[in-house]
């Protein structure tokens, strides 16, 4: 409702600031005629051409001695109204290289847009994956945060696709009306460094999106965990995921010292690149029906026989309702229904609805 109010005060100002340009127009127009009437009576040289000239540099602010009464109050009269065009000018400048230097602006009905909350070293790391090629490239991304401001609106500033929100992300109203979170396809709620519960602050950020009265549909909402047995709080407060980057390492920090070289087949898979395997979930909206009743063998076994020399897809699991099922064993997984989603390892988004008709 706030930011229905706010789009209708700035349709009226703008409506206003053109209202009042074409009146000051008009007003220097018949100010031009009215002059020239009442000056040619005194100057028979005058004419309508050089009587817009002498009104127009007078508007600028060179004077000129007007023979009658009428000219001189037409004079002072587009003198003081040249000073507070030209004061509205400056302030209209000024708004633009204010604007040049914060950054580009949240464009008004942002949708389906990533919101990230919070800010840290890492944090840029996300936003390159995001934007790589092989990912979102034009993904609209909103960040916000109370630290670190300005070093990040100076790496973002000419990223037309990125916006910087100095606030609180647990601020309610500035959360919802300016990064239009409850429009959002996923909100990333990160570690905040310079707390001393970002585990706390994180539960009132989801909170905030979740407990709306604005929210049309539910964004993703992916938090950062650093106490993972805070976890359950996250979940109860409307979390979809948590991650524990501490977690992820030390497992992976492990297995590699078991199995060498485990970190860099990680490396490939969590990183976007045209050269690198990353992992896609594809829902029944992108894969061909006739997938529906067969089991993980028989599925494979189509992948693999219709594999595309220069887009190969490897089928590694099954995602069913909330629960992800890696190589599922025969008794975890009977057939395919049309609410699972495919987990496959390929090169790119695979486009298999086309690339695997029966």
């Amino acid at each position: 409702m706030k930011s229905t109010i706010y789009s209708w005060k700035k349709q009226i100002l703008d409506n206003l600031w053109l209202s009042v340009t074409i009146l000051i127009v008009l007003f220097y127009i018949l100010s031009v005629f009215i002059f020239y009437h009442f000056e040619y009576e005194h100057e028979n040289n005058l004419t309508i051409i050089e009587s817009f000239r002498i009104v127009l540099v007078n508007f600028l602010g060179e004077p000129y001695d007007a023979k009658t009464n009428i000219g001189k109050l037409i004079l002072l009269l587009l003198f003081i109204l040249g000073i507070f065009v030209i004061a509205i000018l400056i302030a209209k400048m000024t708004a633009i290289f204010v604007g040049m230097n914060i950054g580009p602006q949240i464009p008004k009905n942002i949708k389906n847009h990533i919101v990230i909350c919070n800010w840290h070293n890492n944090a840029e790391s996300i936003i390159t994956e995001l934007h790589s090629k092989q990912a979102e490239p034009n993904l609209n991304i909103v960040i916000i945060t109370d630290s670190n401001i300005d070093e990040i609106k100076r790496r973002y500033k000419y990223d037309k696709h990125v916006f910087v929100i100095d606030s609180d992300p647990t601020n309610y109203e500035v959360l919802l009306t300016k990064t239009r979170s409850h429009h959002a396809k996923s909100v990333i709620i990160l570690i905040d460094p310079e707390h001393s519960d970002s585990d706390a602050k994180a539960v009132l950020i989801s909170l905030a999106i979740t407990k709306s009265n604005l929210i049309s549909h539910q964004p993703r909402i992916i938090a950062e965990v650093v106490n993972p047995n805070k976890a359950k709080h996250l979940l109860d407060a409307g979390v979809d995921e948590w991650i524990s980057s501490t977690g992820f390492g030390l497992g992976i920090i492990a297995q590699t010292a078991l199995y060498g070289k485990l970190s860099d087949v990680y490396q490939q898979l969590l990183g976007y690149s045209s050269h690198n395997n990353e992992i896609y979930l594809i829902d029944n909206s992108k894969y061909p029906q006739w997938f529906v009743g067969k089991n993980f063998a028989e599925i494979a076994a189509i992948l693999i026989q219709k594999r595309k020399d220069k887009h190969p897809v490897i089928l590694i699991g099954i995602k069913r309702a909330d629960k992800v099922i890696l190589n599922p064993k025969q008794n975890d997984f009977d057939q395919l229904t049309p609410e699972d989603s495919l987990i496959v390892m390929a090169f790119k988004l695979p486009t298999l609805r086309t690339n695997y008709v029966k």
